[in-house]
């Protein structure tokens, strides 16, 4: 009877607390995870914000194929009429 006594103890007012701090430990670690990741992103986009005015930042550059736009003799004219 003993026995069935502490187990009941153990399982009705110690394996809660327990259960509630190992949960808030998890949620503040994972807030805090989460925070250092937001102050790094914004970190990063106000190092890579800082232009001048007017000044031109190319973050892609397409690669040279095999067609040339110098020898473009234009292209095929449509007509079209505007239809109201």
């Amino acid at each position: 009877m003993l026995k069935f006594l502490l187990i009941l103890f153990l399982i009705l007012f110690i394996f809660p607390r327990l259960l509630k701090w190992a949960l808030r430990g998890f949620v503040v670690s994972q807030l805090n995870k989460t925070q250092q990741d937001f102050q790094q992103k914004q970190q990063t986009y106000s190092n890579t914000s800082r232009k001048r005015e007017g000044e031109i930042d190319v973050d892609f550059i397409p690669p040279k194929n095999g067609k040339s736009s110098e020898n473009f003799n234009g292209g095929e004219y449509i007509d079209y009429e505007e239809v109201k």
